[in-house]
């Protein structure tokens, strides 16, 4: 499995790497979108903001969960199965 990524705290928008985790399973699990979008109190991000984020992310974000998991992983991803095929 690849390294984690560390944020650029530099970085005012959150991009494909801040959104991955919660692209895959609706939480923001590691803290990457703390401070850059609205949480709720258990790291989800808020509906209308996951969505345009996986319309912008949605691509870099599947290519890099295919680069993951190269045989395929046993789940679809959250975002996916929510908000569809992302354009």
């Amino acid at each position: 499995m690849p390294v984690r990524k560390r944020r650029n705290k530099r970085v005012q928008a959150a991009g494909a790497d801040e959104w991955f985790c919660a692209f895959e399973s609706e939480f923001d699990l590691f803290g990457d979108l703390v401070g850059l979008v609205e949480l709720d109190q258990h790291g989800r991000p808020a509906s209308e903001e996951a969505r345009k984020a996986w319309r912008l992310h949605g691509r870099a974000f599947l290519d890099d969960f295919a680069a993951r998991y190269p045989n395929g992983a046993h789940f679809v991803p959250w975002a996916l199965a929510e908000f569809g095929d992302p354009g």
